[in-house]
């Protein structure tokens, strides 16, 4: 009989354990389990003894709120004497800006300054709102309130702080992103308008009056993700993206209470005062509200526009640079920067013609003219070709727009005046600048009788396949890089032979470009270049190069190319306006 008593107790337990210890026991209609299951007594005494524990502990937990609920009334001070009219007024007031605060704060997001909260203000009290009457509640409760002016653009940046963090909140899924707020209807901050640009900002050093409730005794609530109630936030979660606590209409109601009870209870603390020290109670309030009265800390003017500052209007005549330096100079920020004695002027120059050593052929005077309406050579032009023409390399360093590129244009169309068989190479680093010159050869080829149809093409990695063959065997002048140059020609020198055999000049420009790492590649990819020519028997190869800017162009020629026998043409024959050039600026910082 012990051992079934037993076997009845334990099944008991288990079916206690499958039922979540809510107490409820399956009668087995046994005697025998009541009269010996002591033991299962026991458990359900300290099921019993738990749960009357836990609501003891709730109960004191009410318990404890009552009595603080009981302080609080008790704590709240009290006037003897009735108030007087304005300072009624003055409670209305308090109360009405208190509850537009709290709405603005958290469901509008919008920025609480004087000008945003006066109208609804108004509407609630009846009267016009003015500075003073808030500087009056500020008086009365200055740990309380703030009541200042502050800078636009950072008060913007936390207004558009809150709507990004709205307008890319989390949804069901926190990478998923939340339709935007419709500017129709203001956005989030009330000041969007359909036609602005959302990147248009106010001008800096212009400041609001700007109020705030400060409380020291809130404490932050959100949304449960599953239920969707007021929950306390035990942890931040990753779906938790808010910026502004969420409050419910509750806890609203009870904020707004406890800030008026406050300002109740500040103002009988005040009045009480006035009695002890028989004062008037609103002479002393106007009195302590002067000093609560904000006042800007910039001037009302508006501030002078930068010097980058976009013009209202285009000038239609540009100022001199002698006009715009001397502006820097006047500047409030410049401390010395320019370096004394440091602007150079140039005067206005001349051109400068020189003659060629040989004659050109009518179709090509012609050409030139009627492509180019030239007539003449600038002094740089006629010595840069005549040197090419007496078995020079050359390397031309003039300013921009001298007239560069007819020096490494002419001598090819003569060279193939004379033999339809010669080839040139012209190696640009950019494909913007290979187009243009393409373009500029074309033409002048489209004037020469019997040479229309030169074929004159770009050999570069977008060139087709399928043209690639009859570019390298028909064309006279390919356009090119260094890329290809090293990747594609130079390896494949069978196919090339006949190009290379025949090649005349190779023209790089743009040289001061090929510098450092990059210049030392172009520097072996040239010099295998002319081995390669030297080797099928073309030791007859004209470099030329042409830079505005490099600063030792006849070494660094030399250094690329590997070469001696250089001319450097540096003397510009073209003609000049008056100019200067910037002035050097010392390295300061303040």
């Amino acid at each position: 009989m012990q051992n079934g008593t037993e076997a009845v107790v334990q099944k008991a337990r288990g079916k206690r354990k499958r039922k979540d210890n809510q107490g409820a026991i399956a009668d087995s209609g046994n005697g025998e389990v009541s009269s010996a299951g002591g033991q299962l007594g026991n458990d359900d005494t300290s099921d019993s003894q738990k749960s009357t524990k836990a609501r003891k502990r709730t109960a004191s937990k009410k318990t404890a709120s009552a009595l603080n609920r009981t302080e609080s009334a008790a704590s709240s001070v009290t006037c003897n004497v009735e108030w007087p009219d304005s300072f009624k007024s003055l409670e209305k007031t308090h109360r009405a800006l208190n509850l537009v605060f709290t709405f603005c704060c958290t469901r509008k997001h919008l920025a609480t300054t004087f000008e945003t909260i006066r109208s609804a203000v108004e509407s609630h009290t009846k009267k016009v709102l003015t500075i003073e009457d808030v500087a009056s509640i500020a008086a009365v409760r200055p740990e309380g309130v703030n009541f200042a002016y502050v800078d636009e653009i950072m008060l913007q940046t936390e207004v558009r702080g809150a709507e990004r963090d709205v307008t890319f909140k989390a949804g069901r899924d926190f990478r998923s992103q939340a339709p935007a707020p419709d500017a129709s209807v203001g956005g989030i901050s009330g000041l969007e308008k359909l036609d602005q640009h959302p990147d248009e900002r106010v001008e800096g050093g212009k400041e609001v009056l700007y109020f705030e409730f400060v409380d020291g005794d809130l404490k932050r609530q959100v949304k449960d993700k599953k239920t969707g109630e007021i929950t306390k936030p035990n942890r931040k979660l990753r779906e938790e993206t808010l910026k502004i606590p969420v409050y419910s209409q509750k806890q609203m109601t009870n904020l707004i209470e406890r800030r008026n009870q406050k300002f109740i209870d500040a103002m009988n603390a005040f009045i009480n005062q006035c009695i002890s020290d028989n004062l008037d109670p609103e002479q002393a309030l106007s009195k302590a509200a002067e000093a609560f009265i904000p006042a800007p800390t910039v001037p009302e003017d508006p501030p002078e526009k930068s010097l980058g500052a976009l013009p209202e209007s285009i000038p239609t005549e540009r100022k001199s640079i002698p006009e715009i330096v001397q502006e820097m100079k006047d500047s409030p920020w410049y401390t010395g920067q320019i370096v004394p004695d440091g602007h150079r002027v140039f005067e206005p120059q001349e051109a400068v013609y020189g003659d060629l050593n040989f004659l050109l052929s009518q179709d090509l005077v012609n050409a030139l003219y009627n492509a180019k309406g030239i007539t003449q050579f600038f002094a740089h032009q006629a010595e840069a070709i005549n040197g090419l023409l007496e078995g020079q390399h050359v390397v031309v360093a003039t300013s921009t727009s001298s007239g560069k590129s007819l020096i490494y244009q002419l001598p090819v169309i003569h060279a193939l005046e004379k033999d339809y068989h010669t080839r040139a190479m012209y190696i640009f680093p950019t494909k913007a600048l290979a187009q243009d010159q393409k373009r500029s050869l074309r033409e002048m080829l489209s004037y020469m009788p019997g040479m229309e149809h030169v074929l004159v093409e770009t050999f570069d990695g977008d060139t087709p396949m399928k043209e690639r063959n009859a570019i390298r065997d028909e064309a006279r002048i390919i356009f090119t890089n260094p890329d290809m140059l090293h990747i594609t020609i130079l390896p494949q020198e069978e196919r090339w032979r006949t190009f290379l055999k025949n090649l005349k000049y190779v023209v790089v420009d743009e040289l001061h470009y090929y510098n450092g790492q990059m210049g030392s590649h172009v520097s072996f990819i040239m010099r295998r270049l002319r081995r390669i020519c030297a080797a099928v028997g073309n030791r007859h190869v004209k470099f030329i190069s042409c830079s505005a800017t490099v600063a030792n162009p006849k070494q660094h020629f030399k250094t690329i190319f590997g070469i001696e026998n250089v001319r450097l043409v540096d003397f510009d024959g073209s003609p000049s306006g008056k100019h200067s050039t910037p002035e050097p600026l010392n390295n300061q910082c303040d």
